[in-house]
């Protein structure tokens, strides 16, 4: 089994302000619990065994240590931790853009960046507003590297999104965490799924099935279930991936309550898209084998 979105720190060497503001509230909860180190073999213990290769997604650093986040993840793989891709950090508006792309992957394991465009209805005027143009010279950029492209957004973005990346048909890119669904009532899961079967005409865009506990803060199975369905049904199981978003989910949910919410929904697929969502979207979107 993959997991294609998980996360490490160490906050002796790699700083997070979002972590290490004691007593903030964020749109994932409150991150008093796991304001301390969360390194492989904290990983390891929680999935006990049931991971056997993952991809380490970037997770909010100051700009200055996104180097530095990417080098430590290649020391734990030097040291055998079973990651096989890393989505670095960088900074999608900055001049030195293709530098800080070089220097991203002169490290072997870097397949993909990701750069937040939206993280919640409450926090998005902390970041800079999504302008087509600027965007789209970035992610040029990233194409032309052969990196793909994590993309964290929310629905009021979803339009001007869309016709952005219409522009750029060769970059790979996930959409992660079910693209945000904040909005789970009746009336929202329509809106999202017309939302995601636009998304889902691009052949290049594909979407993460991870990060569901974080938009209602506990983890509802039923739910899950439902979107996990309806996006397997309009991006195609070829374009689905399982990921954890440890340790932030955990603030919700412990790993075996995710591990069983997994199986469950494999159980409901045929063979090929269990293969799919297991591990052969994963390995074939961030290039794995090679």
């Amino acid at each position: 089994m993959i997991d294609a979105h998980h996360h490490h720190w160490d906050l002796s060497k790699v700083t997070y302000p979002w972590l290490e503001s004691k007593g903030s509230k964020r749109f994932f909860g409150q991150p008093d619990p796991i304001r301390k180190n969360y390194l492989p073999e904290d990983y390891r213990l929680d999935h006990q065994g049931f991971i056997t290769n993952s991809v380490h997604v970037q997770v909010g650093c100051i700009a200055e240590h996104n180097l530095r986040e990417t080098q430590l993840i290649e020391s734990y793989i030097d040291l055998g931790a079973p990651i096989s891709g890393i989505v670095a950090a960088i900074d999608v508006g900055a001049k030195d853009l293709s530098q800080q792309l070089t220097r991203q992957q002169y490290h072997p394991h870097v397949k993909g960046v990701r750069h937040m465009i939206g993280k919640s209805p409450d926090e998005d005027h902390q970041l800079p507003t999504f302008r087509a143009e600027e965007w789209l010279y970035g992610w040029q950029a990233i194409s032309a590297q052969g990196l793909t492209f994590d993309l964290q957004l929310t629905q009021k973005q979803y339009s001007d999104v869309y016709q952005a990346l219409n522009q750029v048909p060769v970059m790979k890119v996930a959409l992660c965490h079910f693209a945000s669904p904040w909005d789970q009532s009746d009336s929202g899961f329509k809106q999202w799924q017309q939302a995601m079967q636009q998304f889902a005409q691009l052949p290049n865009c594909y979407i993460k099935l991870s990060g569901f506990s974080m938009f209602t803060h506990h983890f509802d199975l039923d739910k899950f279930i439902q979107y996990s369905l309806s996006a397997i049904n309009i991006f195609g199981s070829n374009r689905c991936t399982l990921g954890s978003n440890f340790p932030v989910d955990k603030l919700h949910m412990r790993f075996d309550q995710l591990h069983h919410a997994w199986l469950s929904l494999l159980h409901l697929l045929n063979e090929k898209q269990q293969r799919d969502l297991s591990f052969l979207t994963a390995e074939n979107f961030y290039s794995l084998a090679n």
